[in-house]
């Protein structure tokens, strides 16, 4: 929402992986929601205007086509943490 911020956090790299998250303080989703997260071209009602639905399947694709993973989970006190873990160059 307007007034908020959002953080990104860099985790350093364990075991040749490194991990990207974006926390915000949005409205959240539904554990339902998370669920359809990453599916092409859903929006959650929640969702702002805009968009075509396609970023975090993109994400998603993404990291499990370099060997990684992606998620969305609640973030305690609201909105969401979305996560993409993916290996280090060159490893």
């Amino acid at each position: 929402p307007a007034g908020t911020s959002i953080t990104v956090r860099v985790e350093p790299a364990r075991d040749g992986f490194v991990t990207v998250s974006i926390l915000d303080r949005g409205p959240g989703m539904s554990d339902q929601q998370i669920e359809r997260a990453f599916d092409r071209f859903w929006r959650s009602p929640t969702a702002a205007a805009g968009g075509s639905g396609l970023g975090l399947a993109i994400v998603h694709q993404l990291a499990r086509a370099s060997g990684g993973t992606a998620s969305v989970t609640a973030r305690p006190g609201g909105g969401l943490i979305a996560s993409a873990t993916v290996p280090v160059a060159g490893h």
